[in-house]
């Protein structure tokens, strides 16, 4: 093993590194290569020195794919600096924060870049946002500049985001260059366009055409003066978290945790210059993030697919020779279902990562598609990515089982949920988080900044998870997801894992809904496998066999799509609001939603275990499982 974990108290656990040598066979160049990245402190670096060492260390190297176009490291940053340079030349200044709304593409990562470079402040935007949901974002985060595409995808026939524009503002084609004003947008001043076949409004400042003229302008040496002007700890970018249980909100994250985090993730997946990775999740994430620098820092290229297909996904692995992938459940139950998978040459991919994914679809991947080094992850827009890992050479059964141990300079403990206090191995509460991954807050929310982290700089992460002996961490769900039926806390992440145990069923998801009696009962929304037939009494039976009883969902509905947000988790807070209202809406129970008609599902907490062992399992009232 390259970490060793200690304690620095009884609830605590901190990584110790060891010296590591990675890169596996590769030759003697790429060994040279790793050694000279990983003898940087990237948490000292900022964005243009970074770029500076990428391009010294692998300028001839395939950088990015994105339909016929393929670029080097050496052209990719040549052309980061030129449209750097332009945003200069249109008066951004530091400390500004820029909207990027855009397809993914060449484009998204010259202007990713070249923000953070000058010192101003990358705000991603969701591809999947409208009027209301940019209009949002952009006045949040008092943008001044907006980069917007004029329709998405290699053939630009992807979202149409200048009539969505249109939308934002109704007078959009009659401003001002430089001097917008919006009555919902009152920070925006300048509107950068990427045409796709026709011209752009006056007001608009074309992509291409300031690329070109930073270009012409980076022999006078005031992109270096800006450059040096940037600090390790400044904002390097503020991005927005998915909303699924409340309004967006701001993490700002600073250039140093950035580099530094990613750089260790990319040794957690031992990705060297030879890697190639296909990008089939969208870089405005937080997982984006990871893998646009993690790529970079190694030297890796980046194949970009417009979007995900089952199908797509099978051609671009066998033709690029592509090593590396994200993985979440969605994606993986899409490929078991591609019935041709097996007729495409898989056999170049070697590992990968993504959301933390049931043990099932982790063994299929690994050992089924064939990713030998699949690893695990946990983290949050609001940490600089993740802040526990397995790695590469952990065990498989950690690597399936859990989510990993703290990344380097990271502590991690978890605390009752009620009284904040530590919690020992093996129990289930808060995930808290310490260290330089933090964000510096949430921009413009101080009452949410109080909220989240305390007075000793811990993040409440408002996840649930429990460490093991061995200092792994294992995510168990959010804390708002913890349903309390009769009194007993209970993860709905757990009766979700064991609901897909049951032969047929694709995907669950588990809510709480109100009850009489219990206080509050599990909703369980299923998915079937395709052909499935499940009968909600013998899925429900099923339970009863297997889990404590408390556990067992009291209403099943079975579903064929979820709602999704912009980086594809499933909304849990509209999924809750949905079966509250079908239950509420009248007598009797609604249409289609199977009801356990058991006649003793469960009794309250306080009952004795002995008095409860008729019902089907007992269990105490704070942070345990049956």
């Amino acid at each position: 093993m390259n970490q060793t974990m200690n304690r620095d108290d009884d609830s605590v656990w901190v990584p110790r590194e060891a010296p590591t040598t990675l890169g596996g066979a590769g030759a003697a160049s790429a060994h040279g290569a790793l050694d000279a990245i990983d003898a940087i402190d990237w948490t000292r670096e900022t964005f243009s020195s970074a770029l500076a060492r990428i391009a010294g260390m692998h300028g001839d190297r395939e950088a990015v794919v994105h339909g016929e176009t393929r670029l080097t490291f050496a052209q990719l940053v040549e052309r980061i600096h030129a449209f750097a340079r332009g945003l200069m030349s249109l008066g951004v200044g530091p400390g500004e924060n820029v909207a990027l709304w855009m397809s993914d593409g060449t484009q998204w990562l010259i202007a990713r870049w070249a923000v953070p470079m000058i010192g101003a402040v990358l705000v991603p935007v969701n591809t999947r946002f409208r009027d209301s949901d940019v209009a949002y974002v952009l006045s949040q985060s008092e943008a001044t500049t907006l980069i917007v595409q004029e329709r998405g995808g290699v053939t630009g026939r992807g979202v149409r985001y200048f009539d969505i524009l249109a939308q934002l503002d109704p007078d959009w084609t009659r401003q001002r260059r430089g001097a917008w004003r919006c009555e919902r947008m009152p920070a925006l001043r300048r509107v950068i366009g990427l045409p796709t076949d026709r011209a752009l409004p006056a007001g608009m400042e074309d992509f291409h055409a300031i690329e070109a003229h930073g270009r012409r302008c980076l022999e006078d040496g005031a992109l270096a003066r800006r450059c040096a002007q940037v600090g390790p700890d400044d904002v390097a970018q503020i991005l927005y978290t998915s909303g699924t249980t409340s309004f967006p909100k701001g993490a700002m994250v600073r250039h140093g945790a950035l580099l530094g985090n990613n750089h260790y993730a990319a040794q957690c997946l031992r990705l060297t210059s030879r890697d190639r990775y296909l990008s089939c999740v969208p870089l405005f994430t937080a997982t984006g993030t990871f893998y646009t620098l993690a790529m970079a820092l190694s030297g890796a290229a980046m194949v970009i697919a417009d979007q995900f297909s089952a199908k797509l996904f099978c051609e671009l692995v066998e033709r690029e020779r592509i090593t590396v992938s994200f993985f979440v459940d969605t994606i993986v139950q899409d490929l078991k279902a591609f019935p041709d998978v097996g007729r495409y040459d898989l056999s170049s991919l070697r590992t990968g990562t993504g959301a933390p994914l049931p043990t099932a679809s982790f063994e299929w991947v690994s050992r089924t598609l064939g990713v030998p080094e699949l690893v695990s992850a946990y983290g949050m827009s609001e940490t600089s990515n993740a802040v526990v890992r397995t790695r590469w050479d952990d065990p498989y059964e950690k690597r399936s089982r859990t989510n990993g141990r703290p990344v380097r300079d990271v502590r991690i403990r978890i605390a009752d949920i009620e009284t904040g206090e530590p919690l020992p191995a093996g129990e289930i509460g808060q995930i808290c988080v310490s260290g330089y991954v933090v964000m510096k807050g949430y921009y413009r929310m101080p009452e949410e900044d109080r909220k989240a982290i305390d007075a000793q700089g811990w993040l409440l992460t408002g996840d649930l998870g429990e460490l093991d002996g061995d200092g792994y961490l294992t995510y168990r769900g959010r804390v708002k997801e913890m349903i309390k039926p009769g009194g007993f806390n209970v993860a709905t992440q757990e009766i979700e894992v064991f609901l897909k145990t049951y032969p047929g069923v694709r995907q669950a998801v588990v809510v709480g809904v109100p009850d009489a009696r219990l206080g509050e009962v599990g909703y369980a929304y299923v998915e079937r496998q395709t052909g499935a037939d499940i009968s909600p009494r013998a899925l429900q039976q099923y339970c009863r066999e297997h889990i404590a009883s408390y556990k067992v969902p009291r209403y099943v509905e079975f579903v064929d799509a979820w709602p999704l947000t912009g980086s594809q988790k499933i909304r849990k807070l509209e999924l809750r609001e949905r079966a509250t209202r079908k239950l509420s809406a009248g007598d009797g129970d609604p249409p289609h939603v199977w009801r356990d008609a058991a006649e003793r599902v469960d009794e309250p907490a306080h009952i004795t275990d002995s008095e409860s062992a008729g019902a089907g399992g007992g269990g105490t009232d704070k942070g345990t499982l049956a």
